[in-house]
């Protein structure tokens, strides 16, 4: 009966130690990239798509003249500045890139919004 009553307790405090070993192990895992709140000195995801987009736009048009302008005139006509224009400065893009460029998922999502949105200009005829 002693030899039982030992073996009972012994899985009892065995089962305990795994409960707790598991608790620890799950409880410790990072937060998921995707959840994490982005701080208020970065630019949000939304601004940064938007930027990105005026970036990639008027990196395309700059590149076709689209308007036939002469070489003399060319610069002065094809002054595309997106962040300027988005009222953000330099180095507020900069550390925004750092820190999505560490989180690559929502990076990923932020170009993947981007291409959306570049699909669905192009399909309402807005880019050719």
């Amino acid at each position: 009966m002693c030899c039982i009553v030992l073996t009972l307790h012994l899985m009892h405090t065995n089962l305990i130690k795994l409960f707790i070993v598991s608790f620890l192990l799950f409880s410790c895992t990072p937060p998921k990239e995707e959840n994490e709140v982005v701080p208020d000195s970065i630019l949000s995801e939304e601004q940064l798509v938007i930027l990105l987009t005026d970036a990639y736009l008027a990196e395309g048009a700059s590149g076709i003249n689209v308007k036939s302008v002469t070489g003399e005139k060319f610069d002065s006509t094809y002054i595309f500045n997106p962040l300027k224009d988005n009222h953000i400065d330099r180095a507020k893009f900069d550390s925004s890139m750092v820190y999505y460029t560490k989180h690559p998922k929502k990076l990923k999502l932020i170009h993947d919004k981007v291409l959306d949105k570049l699909s669905a200009a192009q399909a309402k005829g807005k880019l050719e």
